[in-house]
């Protein structure tokens, strides 16, 4: 399911960043938690029955473990969806919210919103972090993740003396990897598990974007692979369009 109709047509007033503790979000989030808690399950019988010797039961659990993982992995992205819309709906053109996103959900889509905003000429982005209340132990785990994630790009950044829980992106001048335009979010994920040390060494300039009709940024795909991709996509677009008719 998309919320971008739903979600994108409402834009309030009055911001509102909280939408991490929607019932939705929290209900999504919590179906994913234990769909992986099943597939632990599943996974453990599963290498039981294998040193049993009951390779066919090994075999059977050990698919159904993996449908466990596509089933946790879609209710996150559906999660991850619904609050990164229902907190950029009222977001400025040179803002982006990344509360109730994970780590690496984060950094992901803050890659490809700094690949627009290089393309499109911003000079800058403020980016919406948070200050930690609602992480574990009061942690904060979202600042920390994009300042290190700036700092592998060269990318200037500082901390709103006015609002902690925002960094400010300097992007005069920005030299971006290309990878950060042009990685899925499967492949993303799957690459942090071997995360260089250095970023990659080929960047691209400021160049015009190319933006689609509206309509088009409607369609949802519901491939689990690219349906971030997609939606995020469709958001970004619009903002950067906010952008491209302001100048």
């Amino acid at each position: 399911m998309s919320y971008v109709a739903e979600r994108g047509a409402l834009l309030s007033t009055e911001k509102d960043y909280n939408h991490a503790t929607d019932k939705e979000y929290q209900r999504l989030r919590g179906l994913a938690d234990q769909a992986y808690k099943e597939r632990q399950k599943l996974s453990q019988q599963s290498q039981s029955s294998f040193k049993t010797g009951d390779k066919s039961k090994a075999h059977e659990l050990s698919e159904a473990a993996k449908k466990k993982l596509k089933e946790a992995e879609d209710y996150n992205l559906q999660a991850a969806e619904y609050v990164f819309v229902a907190n950029n709906a009222d977001s400025s053109s040179n803002e982006i919210d990344l509360h109730g996103l994970y780590v690496k959900e984060a950094k992901w889509i803050l890659q490809r919103r700094v690949a627009a905003a290089v393309k499109n000429g911003e000079s800058e982005l403020q980016v919406i972090v948070g200050k930690g209340l609602h992480s574990s132990n009061g942690v904060a785990k979202l600042k920390p993740a994009i300042q290190e994630l700036c700092d592998e790009a060269n990318l200037n950044d500082h901390v709103d003396s006015k609002n902690t829980g925002v960094v400010i992106i300097d992007l005069t001048g920005a030299r971006i990897p290309v990878s950060w335009d042009t990685t899925d979010f499967s492949t993303y994920s799957q690459s942090q598990a071997n995360k260089p040390s250095k970023p990659q060494q080929a960047y691209q300039g400021q160049q015009q974007p190319q933006y689609q009709p509206y309509a088009q940024q409607q369609q949802h795909q519901q491939q689990q692979s690219s349906g971030s991709s997609s939606l995020v996509d469709q958001l970004l677009r619009m903002l950067c369009q906010c952008v491209k008719n302001n100048m």
